[in-house]
């Protein structure tokens, strides 16, 4: 998809974006007892913490290979928007939490980003 003259900025968005969704991701499953701790003790349904953590790992690194190949960017800006106004619900604001505002800003640009309307000359 052609995003006019804007498309490099709309580039270094995504792929930046995604980069930092297949870090966390690929950290999560090598790290995963660093990270245990962000899972709260009481989940819904029993669900067990182990599970729901490598489930956020997987979820973090589809959403970062699909934000790098440019696969569905709405869609994916949408559903890390979510993912990530979800963390800041459950997590609270605090000194490690607030690097996912922005996060959440760039997945809302890329959410908003408009498309280009053939025929004009951007």
């Amino acid at each position: 998809m052609s995003y006019g003259r804007y498309a490099w900025s709309h580039r270094f968005l995504r792929i930046g974006l995604g980069i930092v969704f297949l870090w966390i991701g690929l950290d999560i499953f090598k790290h995963t007892d660093a990270w245990i701790g962000y899972v709260p003790a009481e989940l819904p349904f029993g669900f067990d913490r182990l599970l729901a953590i490598k489930i956020n790992g997987a979820f973090d690194v589809i959403v970062g290979v699909f934000l790098i190949l440019g696969w569905w960017p709405k869609v994916v800006a949408a559903l890390a928007a979510l993912h990530l106004i979800g963390i800041l619900v459950d997590q609270g604001i605090n000194q490690v939490i607030i690097r996912d505002v922005g996060l959440l800003g760039a997945s809302l640009a890329l959410l908003s980003w408009p498309k280009r309307r053939y025929g004009q000359n951007n």
